[in-house]
């Protein structure tokens, strides 16, 4: 392996590669945290606002470590042209879709991995937390006794007239 692929590959880890996954646990862990709100409102708009900005922070810690990735190739070559082949400058200039859509992929990544969280921990919460519901209501011959002979002598202006047969 030469020295430039050397630099190619070791430059892949750099000054800003523990950001972004930093941003995507410490995003999960407020989104947890965020569930415990009660008010139903607030809590989704807390949400809303948490899952936006990490994934706008996750895309801009993704952008300074692609833009590092590439500052150290860059330097390397212009420190070390002897040890640079046509490849290699090749890569350098070529490869600017890295640079443009890596960011936006990574944004994106983090977009979609807090909405997931935040779809389970919606369904946590209400497997959790939901009501018991209650058995239906049976009649008796009683009831519908009482409840027959109580139409017709109702004191409510608007009740329609007793029916005679």
């Amino acid at each position: 392996m030469d020295p430039f692929e050397q630099v190619w590959e070791s430059s892949r880890t750099n000054a800003f590669s523990w950001g972004y996954p930093v941003v995507l646990y410490t995003g999960v862990g407020v989104l947890i945290a965020l569930s415990v709100i009660r008010n139903e409102v607030f809590r989704r708009f807390l949400k809303a606002i948490a899952i936006f900005g990490l994934a706008i922070i996750a895309t801009q810690w993704s952008s300074s470590e692609i833009e590092e990735k590439w500052r150290i190739r860059r330097e390397w070559a212009d420190t070390h042209p002897a040890e640079m082949t046509e490849e290699g400058y090749m890569g350098l200039t070529v490869d600017g879709a890295n640079r443009a859509m890596g960011p936006l992929i990574y944004g994106f990544q983090a977009f979609l991995l807090f909405c997931i969280v935040a779809v389970a921990l919606f369904v946590i919460r209400a497997m959790m937390f939901r009501r018991p519901v209650d058995p239906p209501l049976e009649a008796t011959s009683e009831d519908e006794i009482n409840v027959a002979t109580d139409l017709p002598t109702s004191d409510n202006p608007y009740h329609p007239p007793a029916d005679p047969s």
